[in-house]
């Protein structure tokens, strides 16, 4: 139910947006018709003043008319363009008293011309010129990045206000899902802690009671035997707890390496000793192919004994059967690549995309047949990151994984 109210939500806001976007791409297009009508309206009453100033002068007006009927000398020609001049000055005045600033040209035609031009602003010299074809044509250049000009601040106040508007909802619907993502995997988390601690607790709970008993007590094998199960338990839950609290002085920025330099062979031998019961009761192998010529590595021996013994742990909880584990190292543009390959179940691509991530753990129903936190591999990230190397995985479902460990050279 919690699921559809965040997708109603989500949905709901995103009409919401489109709404109010197509309200306001609305808004700025009524809003340029209406800069558009106001423009003509001071561009004709200009033109109105200017015809009728110019009619004042009825020479001018004669001459006008007559040049334009005759210009069969360059003298009429010349005298036509200076009136025409004349013209345009009254013009240029009018249109500053109007507050009209874009660049324009001017023509006068007469029936015996071409036609005017399209997109233009025309008013007509009858009165003036007494022909009733006679006609003033003014074209503006840039017609569109005028009125835009003209919009100013609004246009661009408007346009960057639903740009941050959309952003910072794209940024907090992200947000969610990766905050409801995250308490859905620390439910998990939690879960799986409780799970964990409740096996070695019940089994320290069940060697407490029977160490209470007469019986087992006048037994000193008997006594060892479940002494060993608790100091064996409390080592588990021990491990578990100091694995936990590391990770989060990781993801504090307070990790401080001890580092040291090291065989990194050596220390590959020593953490698959350390599982060495582990694998013998799934009957499984182990093989080495130690390439590199070079493996000797600064780094914190306990932490990365953790990360190496994690990833060899991984590939024995997911292989079926008897497990069968590669080991290789070998030396790539300085630096040293170390190998941990199983014949497991694999994972499928999306997996892989958040194999690293905090909390993340693959679904296998309701089987718990796998133990852990799911906080192993992004443990090993951040340890391997704090070193200044880098770890990558590969795999494929029912194939097998492969997790590749790169660290620099000392």
């Amino acid at each position: 139910m919690t699921q559809y109210k965040s997708q109603i939500f989500i949905g709901v806001s995103i009409l919401v947006l489109i709404i109010l976007l197509m309200i306001q791409v609305q808004w700025i297009n009524q809003a340029r018709k209406l800069n558009e009508e106001q423009f003509r309206h001071l561009v004709g009453l200009a033109l109105h003043e200017s015809v009728s100033e110019f009619m004042e002068d009825q020479q001018s007006c004669y001459e006008m008319s007559e040049c334009m009927k005759k210009l069969k000398s360059k003298t009429d020609s010349a005298r036509l363009r200076s009136e025409i001049k004349r013209l345009n000055l009254i013009i240029e005045n009018k249109f500053k008293q109007h507050q009209i600033n874009s660049n324009y040209t001017i023509e006068v035609l007469s029936k015996a011309d071409k036609q005017p031009r399209s997109r233009c602003f025309y008013y007509s010299m009858q009165q003036a010129l007494s022909d009733d074809k006679a006609m003033l044509n003014v074209y503006f250049d840039k017609r569109e990045k005028n009125i835009l000009d003209s919009m100013g601040t609004m246009f661009i106040a408007s346009l960057v206000a639903i740009i941050i508007l959309f952003s910072l909802f794209g940024i907090t619907v992200l947000s969610l899902l990766r905050d409801k993502k995250i308490l859905g995997r620390t439910t998990d988390l939690i879960n799986n802690i409780a799970h964990e601690f409740k096996t070695p607790m019940a089994s320290i709970a069940l060697a407490c009671g029977m160490l209470k008993r007469d019986k087992v007590l006048s037994e000193p094998k008997n006594v060892s035997h479940y002494s060993d199960i608790i100091h064996s338990e409390n080592n588990r839950l021990r491990q578990q707890v100091e694995q936990l609290l590391k990770l989060a002085c990781i993801e504090r920025g307070e990790l401080k390496l001890n580092a040291d330099e090291l065989s990194i062979h050596s220390l590959l031998s020593e953490c698959a000793s350390c599982l060495d019961i582990q694998l013998k009761e799934k009957k499984g192998t182990i093989e080495f192919d130690l390439k590199a010529t070079h493996d000797k590595v600064k780094v914190d021996e306990d932490l990365l004994q953790n990360v190496f013994k994690n990833l060899i742990d991984n590939a024995l909880k997911y292989s079926t059967d008897s497990p069968k584990i590669k080991i290789s190292t070998e030396i790539k543009n300085n630096e040293l690549c170390i190998s941990i390959s199983d014949q497991g179940i694999g994972m499928t691509r999306e997996e892989q995309k958040h194999v690293f991530d905090r909390y993340y753990r693959a679904h296998t129903g309701d089987i718990h047949n796998v133990k852990g936190f799911g906080i192993g591999l992004s443990y090993c990230k951040m340890i391997i990151d704090a070193h200044k190397g880098s770890i990558k995985v590969w795999s494929k479902k029912n194939i097998g994984s492969t997790f590749t460990v790169v660290l620099p050279l000392s």
